[in-house]
């Protein structure tokens, strides 16, 4: 009897032990399944990065975008970056129905260009694959692209949007119209709701016209282990519109204080390439011809800044008009308009707390003498070189000594000394800017000068536009040359994603 139930107690503990080992196991595989999936998910995000970051125009190995919708025979509307793992790997052929890492998600993307993409029972048939002639291919530039150490994204694929190609942005509008990010309301739009566009950039566009619109673009980005584990995501990616109203001289608000010099020591050229700063590659400022050398907000504004400009300097304001270049851009009778997506403190912070989120260098400094936040002092820094563009934002004051890209500054910036400066120059805020005796600046591209804020702690934003201020200060000099290449540098600087999915097939 006793030999029985040991006998039974041994049946029983080794029951038990067989039973712990086959969940330990079970554990183990479910963990070596999670860590592989998770691997492949982070996998497909570093592809879309890669992609995201070869669309700047600064980019080290910059992939040239498409610039019409997926057009089967028209090469570059279709961008893929390729990243296989070697010799041993399958060749990544996302073209090709029957390939292993074969885009099966583009059949489902709708675009009025291309015609009998089919599906059988939801999944993508051999007629709905990409065709090869829309296509252009770059290699990926990780590390160890094409060894068995690389990266498990495979491909990564870019594309214009249509209204139609996912879920209709605006259904008051047609499934071919392209869609643009609007930077001044925050959102995706048809531009065809915006007018009669058909693009959101370049000749005729909805940008061309005043909009601050930008194309938004599909990325989609596979990813494929060794042990099976696919992933499969998309960013919805745009650039920033930063580009200001088309003036060398932008004095936005009531009230200007204009304060030029009597000497011919200060210009503001409103002709588009005047001067000499270094060109940008792949950009034309041939067109416009010219631009106003200064924009106001409103006609009493116009009148007063004609009437600051000593009549002997008058020449030193050419532009678009009879010298002295002065424009009414606002909303008034008369007026050319373009100041009416920048005409509110709201707006124009807006504008400005956008740049700081995608900024490259952010300072945080005194206002006034005031301290702001953990500024307690005036800002230095670096902001940028031709070579190397930056977006900077200042929160504060600033002495500026020369950069390139675009610069924000919320409180006063101040010249000071030889400086030269390439792109694009935001002062909102405090709307301020003090060219001092020695200042010997020249600032090729735009620059826009809005008081939003109150000038004293906590800096609130005003209820309306308050008076922008331009002033030279005894013998300081600064020539402003507009720069339509420059003034639009950082709209390819970089590009924000708007919105993120992953498909679950």
């Amino acid at each position: 009897m006793a030999l029985l139930i040991a006998l039974l107690a041994l049946l029983l503990v080794s029951a038990i032990g067989m039973g712990m080992m086959y969940m330990s196991t079970t554990e183990t595989s479910v963990n070596a399944n999670y860590r592989d999936t998770q691997r492949a998910f982070f996998s497909m995000r570093a592809g879309l990065e890669e992609m995201r970051d070869r669309m700047r125009s600064n980019a080290v190995s910059a992939i040239t975008l498409p610039t019409v919708m997926p057009t089967n025979g028209t090469a570059g509307s279709v961008v893929y970056i390729l990243n296989q793992a070697g010799s041993s790997d399958t060749t990544v052929s996302p073209t090709t129905y029957g390939n292993t890492y074969f885009d099966d998600e583009f059949c489902h993307e709708t675009f009025s260009t291309m015609t009998g993409l089919s599906t059988t029972n939801g999944v993508c048939a051999a007629s709905g694959a990409v065709p090869s002639t829309a296509v252009t291919s770059y290699s990926s530039v990780m590390a160890y692209n094409n060894t068995s150490s690389a990266l498990n994204y495979k491909w990564v694929r870019i594309t214009l949007k249509q209204n139609g190609t996912l879920a209709t942005v605006d259904s008051s509008q047609g499934a071919s119209s392209q869609v643009c990010w609007n930077t001044a309301t925050n959102n995706e739009v048809a531009v065809t709701a915006l007018g009669a566009y058909t693009t959101c950039t370049g000749t005729g566009s909805a940008q061309a016209a005043g909009f601050m619109v930008e194309p938004v673009y599909i990325i989609t980005s596979l990813a494929y282990t060794p042990q099976g584990s696919r992933r499969m995501g998309q960013y919805e990616v745009a650039a920033l519109t930063i580009t200001p109203p088309p003036s060398a001289l932008a004095l936005d608000g009531s009230g200007v204080n204009f304060n030029p010099p009597n000497s011919n020591n200060g210009s503001v050229s409103g002709i588009n390439g005047s001067g000499s700063p270094p060109a940008v590659a792949g950009c034309s400022t041939s067109s416009p011809v010219s631009v106003p050398a200064i924009g106001t907000s409103d006609s009493t504004d116009q009148a007063t800044v004609v009437s600051d400009i000593p009549s002997g300097r008058i020449t030193s304001y050419p532009g678009s008009t009879a010298s002295p270049s002065v424009v009414d851009m606002g909303s008034d009778a008369g007026g050319t308009n373009q100041l009416s997506n920048l005409s509110t403190p709201a707006q124009l912070n807006a504008l400005a707390a956008m740049v700081a989120d995608g900024a490259d260098a952010t300072y945080t400094c005194s206002i006034n003498g005031t301290a702001n936040g953990s500024g307690t002092s005036a800002c230095s820094g670096s902001y940028g070189t031709d070579a190397n563009p930056q977006i900077t934002y200042v929160n504060g004051d600033v002495t500026v000594s020369g950069g390139a890209g675009v610069l924000v500054v919320t409180g006063t910036m101040t010249i000071s000394g030889t400086m030269q400066f390439d792109g694009l120059i935001l002062v909102i805020g405090q709307g301020s800017v003090q060219i001092n005796g020695g200042g010997s600046g020249t600032i090729n591209g735009s620059i826009l000068v809005a008081k939003t804020n109150n000038s004293t702690t906590p800096f609130a934003q005003l209820a309306a536009l308050g008076t922008p201020t331009f002033q030279w200060n005894g013998g300081g000099s600064a020539v402003i040359n507009y720069n339509s290449c420059w003034a639009s540098i950082g709209n390819k600087l970089h590009y924000m994603v708007v919105s993120s999915r992953e498909e679950m097939y």
